[in-house]
């Protein structure tokens, strides 16, 4: 799936749901999904900087697509952190890189105010991991 695709399922599967108590149990169930982040790399050079809480995300490179695991001690982080991998992981650096990532927009209600106006750092993050693997890519032609 392309990452507008797996945006607009992750939109109309919240979207469905009709109360907050749901809306939490997928949260949470997306949570559990995130990719385990040994914690070897938790260290500063994969720390997501200004977030109020610490969280890391590294991706990794393998068969021409970008994959990211990511961690935090937040419960609701982790939800957002797992959200993010999902749409953008399993996609190739450029198409990360140049991704117009809406779905936050539409699910902003969701989460704490707080995550609501920080997601932006995750997605520089990861965005920025993608973008070293692409200037590798074209290094090596």
């Amino acid at each position: 799936m392309s990452i507008n695709e797996v945006q607009d399922k992750l939109i109309e599967d919240v979207m469905h749901l009709e109360d907050e108590e749901s809306r939490q149990q997928y949260i949470d169930n997306i949570a559990k999904s995130l990719p385990l982040m040994e914690d070897k790399y938790k260290h500063e050079h994969y720390q997501v900087q200004g977030w109020i809480s610490d969280i890391w995300v590294r991706a990794v490179y393998i068969k021409e697509k970008v994959w990211f695991t990511a961690a935090s001690s937040d419960k609701a982080t982790n939800g957002l952190l797992a959200m993010f991998s999902r749409v953008l992981s399993g996609n190739h650096p450029k198409d990360i890189a140049d991704a117009d990532i809406y779905f936050m927009n539409e699910i902003s209600g969701l989460f704490q105010p707080f995550l609501t106006l920080q997601w932006p750092l995750i997605l520089r993050k990861m965005k920025s991991q993608a973008v070293a693997y692409q200037i590798q890519l074209l290094q090596a032609l």
